[in-house]
């Protein structure tokens, strides 16, 4: 071995230029595709202030979870090697199942100090625990681990994480070269949405205006508890105000919530790595070289510098990917369920850990996975399940699977018991023909089943070919080479007759997870990205395979070409992080970073507050014609401190920047909270027009005086999201028809006046977004005598 190996510089050089490399990354990132009004210096500023606003709270959630795991580890897996990793991962997994438990009993939801109390004492206590480790355990600085100089790879992913991510939801990944986000739709419409609504009203609850509340959320009442961490002073003492708003205007809850989905991207690919480096050490031991380490008795190598260096690459292989980029950076739940199966794919390779207690392990962090994208049972469970009992006789079958399987089911009871008590359907929407279709009719049970799955007329080959096309399957622009290079790697494992076994097991798990993709989603590339871990330690039993094979050209030439294989192995991270860089670049027409400065402010429209209420008429008049819909209601309309205010989103559906209670008027009366200024619906649930159209099919009249009559003086008509769900994709309630719109908007002058239309000066009418007034109000206040805004968020 070299000298240098040994040396100070070498244990520095891996975390030294891991981290400048890092710090280099972001700052290049965040001062580049700025607005032109932007000086460069204010984007790695920006990305500082996010950082240590947002991106501190997610690190205590983070933290407190790995040292919430502490007693879990002891109690599961006292003797495995792995222990202070699974002791992540079980802390992770029991802290979701948690936050959902405590939302679920409202003790996250409402103003007051209460929440947040309740909200930081699990955190407090697993930082106490963590803290004792550092301090006199395990977890002392002087035995970390010595990073390996390969971990410089992570940099590139590392600072595109970061920067993407303090990026408020709905500036990102929306526009050309790929667009597949639709700046974060989903985020906006349910994954932040609902945890909003939740803060606000009673508790974490299934409700009638959004299908997606019934879906097990997990992930969403982690970010619900993050809203009870947030810091906010007097006047952010009410929920939404201080998620939205928090203390100084800034909104870093939305922030925090990105952060925490990006630092579970980052904990995936350490599983990656970690399993990785085991599975290699593994067979390289059992393949009896000169070259490798001999097993000790019940274990893989205590090290195996080789396994370490390929356990690194593909972690940042993973990380690097843009597919896992891009989804990681938004606020929704794929990382965690990605992290959740890495973790019990290390949990399923750990034979020091007796075989039933692997089991419960395994099970139950599948069984929270699930909890958090309920896919995972299908993409994470064939994965876990195959090496787990290929890791033991098979006489132990039954045990693992009867341990596993109770442990995953009681990750998962509290979401199936809510959703009982709500619908009568413990998985609704799903199983509608067994369990019931709960507040749903037939129609929306077909429409939606229709829509989540295939095409029925997409016939087994067509699937097929969809597997592997680049608008939906594995040959997308976001997956870049990474099917080439799992392709390569399973023909240079399979050649191995060391790593034949474990790579077979890993492209049946893979071949699993393509038939179930085929067969049980509506075929979306995204849904295909856990492959990624099974196809990671594929590549790294490939890289074991290449050293193997170069080892066998003479010790003196060995070294040099082993290098030379590593290398090769490098430009698959460096070439995804590439692909990855040039797809955030194209995004807003070349300044990804157009919102970076102002940050969720801007989205919100506080940020304009204080211009609003400039002295100068013509200055405030040209502020308001550059208002945005959500930034007019916010700051013009302001729903929440005017009685009688309430506005209707028709085809709208993500009105999470909205400064009010959103949800439907009705939910006083279901006991969820209290009736809301801010009325709207999925595209699956009924809209509220349906509802009054059904009463009154041809009296235009009567429906906007049933509006009226619940609270709604505005009606925000988004034609062009009305036209792409009736008439082009066929998603809506098929009560509301295109003459219906027509016919209700007809009613101009007599029953609405309109107020503000976001459409070009070119452009048809019953096109863009048009806000309209139902009756003739009493004469506007000027808005520059209204009370700030900042003083009624309280």
């Amino acid at each position: 071995m070299h000298p240098w190996e040994h040396s100070k510089a070498a244990r520095l050089a891996g975390p030294v230029g891991l981290v400048a490399l890092t710090l280099v990354g972001m700052i290049l990132l965040s001062a580049n595709g700025l607005p032109d009004s932007s000086r460069s210096s204010l984007g790695p500023f920006s990305v500082i202030l996010v950082l240590v606003g947002g991106g501190s709270v997610a690190l205590a959630y983070v933290l407190g979870a790995f040292g919430l795991g502490r007693p879990l580890a002891a109690l599961l897996a006292p003797s495995s090697r792995s222990r202070l990793w699974l002791q992540l991962a079980l802390g992770l997994a029991g802290t979701l199942w948690l936050s959902h438990a405590l939302g679920l009993i409202g003790a996250l939801s409402g103003p007051g100090v209460l929440p947040r109390i309740i909200g930081w004492l699990p955190i407090v206590i697993g930082l106490g625990l963590l803290a004792d480790q550092l301090i006199r355990g395990p977890l002392r600085p002087e035995r970390w681990p010595v990073l390996p100089l390969s971990s410089i790879l992570w940099a590139p992913g590392l600072a595109l994480l970061i920067v993407a991510a303090a990026n408020p939801t709905g500036t990102l990944w929306g526009g050309p070269p790929v667009g597949t986000e639709y700046n974060g739709f989903d985020a906006l419409e349910y994954h932040l949405q609902l945890p909003k609504e939740w803060a606000a009203g009673a508790r974490l609850w299934p409700n009638d205006h959004n299908v997606y509340s019934y879906l097990p959320s997990f992930m969403e009442a982690a970010f619900l508890h993050l809203g009870a961490l947030m810091p906010g002073g007097e006047k952010c003492n009410e929920p939404v105000a201080r998620m939205l708003a928090g203390s100084t205007n800034d909104g870093n809850w939305v922030i925090a919530c990105q952060y925490l989905h990006a630092a579970f991207a980052i904990i995936g690919a350490l599983f990656t790595a970690r399993a990785a480096s085991v599975l290699v050490a593994r067979v390289r031991a059992s393949g009896s070289t000169a070259a490798t380490p001999k097993a000790p008795e019940g274990g893989p190598p205590a090290h195996d510098r080789l396994a370490t260096t390929l356990g690194v690459i593909v972690g940042a292989i993973t990380l690097c990917t843009p597919w896992m980029v891009v989804v990681s950076t938004l606020p929704y739940n794929d990382a965690a369920a990605i992290a959740l199966a890495a973790a019990g794919i290390l949990a399923a390779l750990d034979d020091r850990i007796p075989i039933g207690r692997r089991a419960v392990i395994a099970g139950w962090i599948v069984g929270v996975a699930c909890g958090c994208k309920p896919t995972a049972l299908f993409m994470a469970g064939p994965v876990v399940g195959l090496l787990l009992l290929s890791n033991m006789l098979w006489r132990r079958w039954p045990l693992a699977a009867i341990a596993g399987s109770i442990a995953g089911l009681a990750a998962i009871v509290p979401w199936l018991w809510r959703n009982w008590a709500a619908s009568g359907n413990p998985v609704f929407p799903f199983a509608a023909a067994l369990f019931g279709t709960g507040h749903w009719t037939s129609e929306q049970v077909e429409r939606h089943t229709r829509n989540h799955h295939a095409p029925p007329d997409l016939h087994a080959a067509g699937r097929f070919g969809r597997l592997f096309s680049e608008e939906f399957g594995l040959t997308h622009p976001q997956w870049g080479m990474f099917l080439g290079a799992m392709i390569a790697a399973a023909a240079l494992a399979l050649a191995w007759k060391s790593s034949r076994r474990p790579a077979l097991l890993l492209l049946v798990a893979i071949a699993a997870q393509c038939a179930c993709w085929m067969v049980l989603t509506h075929l979306q590339s995204r849904f295909l990205l856990p492959i990624i871990t099974p196809g990671a330690l594929l590549i790294a039993l490939a890289g074991g395979a290449l050293a193997t094979w170069v080892s066998r050209s003479g010790e003196s030439r060995t070294r040099p070409l082993r290098i030379l294989a590593l290398i090769v192995l490098a430009l698959i991270p460096l070439d995804q992080a590439r692909r990855a860089v040039w797809i955030f670049f194209q995004q807003n027409d070349g300044t990804p970073n157009l919102v970076l400065v102002r940050g969720v402010g801007a989205m919100t429209g506080l940020a304009f507050e204080d211009q609003l209420a400039a002295p100068d008429e013509r200055d405030r008049a040209e502020l308001v014609r550059s208002l945005d819909p959500t930034q007019h209601i916010n700051l013009i309309i302001r729903p929440q401190t005017v009685e009688d205010s309430g506005v209707y989103l028709l085809g709208g559906s993500t009105p999470l920047y909205m400064l009010a209670a959103t949800g439907q008027a009705a939910q006083a009366a279901s006991g969820a909270g209290p009736a809301s200024a801010i009325i709207y619906n999925t595209t699956w649930d009924t809209p509220l027009l349906a509802t009054l159209i059904r009463a009154a099919p041809d009296d235009p009249a009567a429906w906007t005086k049933a509006l009226r009559a619940r609270g709604l003086r505005y009606i925000l008509v988004n034609f062009n999201e009305l036209h792409r769900l009736i008439e082009q994709d066929h998603y809506y309630d098929p009560a509301v028809s295109p003459p219906d719109i027509a016919r209700l908007v007809a009613a101009r002058g007599a029953h609405l006046r309109s107020v503000r239309a976001w459409r070009s000066s070119t452009a048809p009418p019953l096109t863009g977004v048009e806000l309209f007034e139902i009756d003739l109000p009493a004469p506007a206040e000027n808005p520059a005598a209204r009370p700030s805004l900042k003083d009624h968020l309280r």
